[in-house]
């Protein structure tokens, strides 16, 4: 399972494939419950990288 934790490093990965998403679109994404992800505690955001692709259109 790939995962990457917290908004910054799922911006970091979607730049690297070539789809850029801002860290503030993100938390406005997380907030609309429009984005995969886990949050085990409140201050943990979990991104599981093949459910994001998916997401995406891309796998």
């Amino acid at each position: 399972m790939r995962n990457v934790r917290g908004a910054k490093a799922l911006s970091e990965y979607l730049e690297s494939i070539g789809t850029p998403i801002s860290e503030s679109t993100i938390f406005s994404l997380l907030r609309q419950g429009k984005i995969p992800h886990l949050r085990p505690s409140p201050r943990i955001l979990i991104f599981n990288l093949d459910a994001i692709d998916e997401w995406l259109g891309i796998k």
